[in-house]
């Protein structure tokens, strides 16, 4: 990569992250020269990406030119697999959303995924103001470190499927691939309650739901591990003696804070001793049909069975987390997925546990949150990484009719 070529990647990946700024404060933060400096911010402001707004004055010192990033002057997709539908977002390059599209999903064959995601970049397409840069995707299962394949997905019965490819020569745009709860841990950083993606935060997001998923972002970067496996959060022990789970272990945390294992837990409750609320929501007889969000609904009824449940759960994710924040000290703590939708007798209880188990000084300043996101976490996760993976050097230097 040439000098001039390096320099201007190393100003749009600042600018994206300090979106407002100066030549001056640009000159100290990278230490490139001013010359440089002049010459890359004057080829960004041609292609679109940087605008001068006014004029700062920094104390006695000479007024100062202010430069913003222009987020929508390239747009990118983002989107998100489950277990039933397509979800598309379409995003600027701060991962920031613009318009989302949703579509079911008829069936598990890869190539289903792909029509009801083609179907959803369609008709974002339609929409788009600016050129569109490329798609990002979360998709359950055990993605290869290159981001290019799906080695393993249970839900969907999928062993070594390359989506990326499949999508890359139905929509003619380069595409990268995560883990869905990884993914919606980028989309929590840069767009998440309390997000400051300066690449100084460090960001570790927990998803709840039919798994225990963790993805941990360390600077501003995704950490996958050396195999792309980091962030098996649900294999990690919590009760040496406990059930045994899929895996082979006992009382790993999926079998004690899933959505199956609350469910399991209410039903053998329920067996014995059947509080009225829950009793009019589940007749006795339909109490293996109950789902989550019957449980949901009975707990912000003041469910009292449902309630001991939930925070039995909380007791068991409070204990992994706590032992997460020793560990790594990150800034932000956030739980996701359906399970964190039982609201604050889940995550207060998480925090309750946290505060009784991790050490102070690890978890000082730390922020524990529910997602503000939601189902959107994964697709505007996916948004920001491929953001992150994108060909910046040919974006500069594409010319855009």
């Amino acid at each position: 990569m040439a000098a001039g070529q390096a320099s201007g990647v190393a100003l749009f990946e600042l600018l994206r992250r300090q979106p407002i700024t100066t030549r001056t404060e640009l000159v100290q933060r990278t230490g490139l020269s001013k010359a440089t400096i002049s010459e890359t911010i004057a080829s960004l402001i041609a292609q679109g990406f940087l605008i001068e707004t006014g004029k700062r004055q920094p104390g006695r010192g000479r007024s100062q030119v202010v430069l913003e990033f222009v987020p929508t002057a390239r747009l990118v997709l983002g989107a998100q697999f489950t277990e039933g539908s397509c979800r598309v977002v379409l995003a600027d390059l701060r991962a920031a959303p613009i318009a989302h599209a949703e579509r079911p999903l008829p069936g598990n064959e890869p190539e289903q995924f792909v029509e009801a995601l083609v179907a959803c970049v369609d008709e974002l397409r339609s929409q788009a103001t600016a050129p569109i840069v490329g798609l990002g995707v979360g998709t359950p299962g055990l993605i290869d470190p290159t981001g290019r394949e799906v080695v393993i997905s249970v839900p969907h019965g999928w062993q070594h499927v390359p989506i990326s490819d499949m999508l890359e020569a139905r929509l003619g745009m380069p595409v990268t691939i995560a883990n869905r709860a990884k993914a919606a841990a980028l989309g929590e950083y840069w767009q998440g309650d309390h997000a400051v993606p300066d690449g100084r935060d460090n960001l570790f997001y927990a998803f709840v739901g039919a798994g225990i998923v963790a993805g941990l972002v360390i600077g501003g970067e995704l950490y996958l591990g050396s195999e792309g496996s980091a962030g098996e959060l649900g294999h990690v022990t919590v009760l040496p003696d406990g059930p045994v789970c899929g895996c082979g272990n006992r009382g790993c945390l999926h079998m004690l804070a899933s959505e199956s294992a609350i469910i399991r837990s209410v039903r053998a409750k329920a067996r014995t001793a059947m509080s009225p609320p829950l009793q009019a929501i589940l007749p006795m007889p339909s109490l293996e049909l109950v789902t989550l969000p019957v449980l949901i609904d009975a707990a912000r009824q003041g469910d009292a069975l449902v309630h001991e449940a939930v925070t039995e759960a909380a007791t068991y994710l409070g204990i992994a987390l706590a032992n997460v924040i020793n560990l790594i000290n990150p800034s932000r703590v956030v739980i996701g997925g359906p399970v964190a939708e039982f609201g604050d007798v889940f995550i207060d209880h998480v925090r309750a546990e946290i505060r009784q188990r991790a050490l102070w000084d690890a978890l000082h300043g730390v922020t524990i949150t529910a997602s503000t996101l939601g189902d959107n976490a994964g697709a505007i996760g996916a948004a920001a990484l491929f953001l992150d993976h994108m060909d910046v050097p040919a974006l500069l230097d594409a010319t855009v009719a």
